[in-house]
Order: structure tokens, then C-alpha cells, then sequence
């Protein structure tokens, strides 16, 4: 367990997936987050 741990794939690919989190949520488009959310995207007339 402690190879596995220390092994550079285990950290590269998790640092991978957090890259691709990140992307993930900072690229989406606004409307998407809100559909996410539930929150209305229509600004108060």
C-alpha cells in the first residue's frame, strides 16, 4: 500500500483529474451552472 501511495502515476493522475475538475468547472458556460444549481438564469425585470 505504501508503494502504491508513493508511486509518481498515482500523483500525476490525480493531479490530472483535479486539472480536469478545475477546466470542467471554470469552463462551463453560465446557463450551465445555473441549470446545475436550479437557479433561474433570468436577470429580474
Amino acid at each position: 500500500m505504501r508503494s502504491v501511495l508513493k508511486s509518481t502515476f498515482l500523483w500525476q493522475f490525480a493531479g490530472g483529474f483535479l486539472l480536469g475538475a478545475i477546466g470542467m468547472v471554470t469552463l462551463q458556460p453560465t446557463g450551465a451552472v445555473a441549470d446545475t444549481l436550479g437557479i433561474s438564469a433570468q436577470a429580474d425585470r
